[in-house]
């Protein structure tokens, strides 16, 4: 299939390309199996054609859903990953990569035993269901269809079902280990085995071993993955059309990222991606707002009545999201100046993200990017010294990674910070 694509084609071609493939991916996205379906049961009324209730017709209508997607995900993610494979190409002899993929490794596993992926969080468990055959599943909440991306890309490699979507999601993981690690390196800053476990220990990283299976992480993967290697347009905007395809949230991140790093074309680029997803997702609705706000409540109510009811939930939850890593962004704000303004935009998009939802800690996680460039420039300029700032990482990582939601307070996962925490000291 990508053989076809190496043919050089014209730039207005490939833009053609690039959008008929945002469209496609957006179109099937937002028409999940009961969509599908419910349309079949009407036109079949209104035109008295039978053959539209038949059970093989509409697994075909499926089938054919499936594979629109997959040849224009394909497309995307050639795209995105031929300028990811020359920039490891013409970089491999200064970055060190075997280096920083064992340091990955050791990061990984240190931070499984602090907190033990065990199994599939809530939701988790819901892709991992989607995963055996993500375009014939019924999805009567309407919440599981939008973040198709990660359990699509499951069933396309075969990591079909709960235990082997489990796997995969531990593989998105350490692959967001691997270009965290991989950050500092390519902005020049030397980082050591207990920095990189106490920052695995914060949101972005750590809620993936409490709650494997989350969609998100494949959206901040590829938010990563922009930060780290040069790309022209179109792989930028396939970034932001995958990510957006993984996870909604993703969006408010790259308008936050497009404002200091895309070009004005660019930033045109990501309000097409914006109205296109969005103009979808309203129709799948029926424009009905109201039910599409709706589908997102939680115990019967909305993510802004939770807050309203529990603020210091949400206060202890964007705290603990990053725990004494707080105190190293805080340095770079204040004594950092000149980038004060991209340090607050970056903050933005997890705070935004737990106004709507009452998953605190785990929607903070699109806030990454301002914590990793505080450490940039905190390391970069000495702002604290480099024994402060490991007495620092020490003493964020014997703090426990917890979760905080509005609807539940705090809770333990499985591992030793469970076992030493909740078992020793609150017992």
């Amino acid at each position: 299939m990508f053989a076809v694509l190496d043919f050089k084609l014209s730039a207005s071609r490939q833009q053609k390309l690039i959008v008929c493939s945002i469209i496609a991916g957006c179109f099937v996205i937002h028409t999940p199996a009961l969509f599908v379906e419910s349309w079949a049961l009407k036109a079949s009324a209104t035109l008295n054609v039978a053959a539209f209730k038949d059970t093989h017709f509409l697994y075909a209508l499926n089938s054919v859903r499936g594979l629109i997607f997959l040849l224009s995900t394909a497309i995307l993610l050639y795209a995105f990953i031929r300028p990811i494979a020359d920039f490891f190409s013409a970089r491999r002899l200064d970055i060190p990569f075997a280096k920083i993929f064992q340091n990955s490794i050791a990061v990984f596993f240190i931070s499984g035993i602090l907190v033990t992926p065990t199994h599939l969080g809530i939701m988790g468990i819901g892709y991992g269901e989607i995963s055996r055959d993500p375009f014939d599943f019924h999805d009567a909440s309407n919440q599981f269809y939008q973040r198709l991306l990660m359990p699509a890309l499951s069933y396309f490699l075969q990591f079909k079902g709960p235990v082997l979507f489990h796997l995969f999601s531990l593989i998105v993981t350490l692959s967001l280990i691997f270009f965290t690690l991989l950050f500092f390196e390519v902005n020049g800053v030397h980082t050591t085995l207990l920095g990189n476990i106490s920052l695995a220990g914060t949101s972005f990283i750590i809620t993936q071993f409490q709650s494997p299976g989350y969609t998100e992480q494949l959206s901040l993967l590829f938010v990563l993955i922009v930060l780290v290697v040069p790309m022209r347009t179109l792989p930028k905007i396939a970034a932001v059309s995958l990510a957006l395809f993984s996870h909604e949230v993703s969006i408010i991140l790259f308008i936050a990222i497009s404002w200091f790093y895309f070009s004005k074309e660019e930033k045109a680029w990501v309000g097409m991606v914006i109205a296109v997803y969005v103009s979808f997702w309203m129709v799948s609705f029926g424009f009905d707002f109201g039910k599409l706000i709706e589908v997102r409540n939680v115990g019967g109510l909305s993510g802004f009545a939770w807050l309203a009811g529990h603020p210091w939930r949400e206060l202890s939850g964007i705290v603990m999201s990053y725990k004494l890593l707080w105190v190293a962004f805080g340095i770079a704000l204040l004594r950092h100046s000149a980038e004060m303004k991209r340090l607050l935009l970056f903050i933005l998009p997890g705070i935004v993200a737990t106004i709507f939802a009452v998953d605190t800690t785990r929607l903070m996680a699109f806030s990454f990017p301002a914590i990793l460039f505080g450490l940039v420039y905190v390391k970069k300029y000495a702002l604290i010294s480099e024994r402060n700032l490991q007495l620092l990482f020490g003493l964020n990582l014997c703090l426990p990674s917890v979760y905080i939601g509005l609807n539940s307070g705090l809770v333990y996962f499985d591992g030793l910070y469970q076992l030493f925490y909740h078992g020793f000291f609150l017992r």
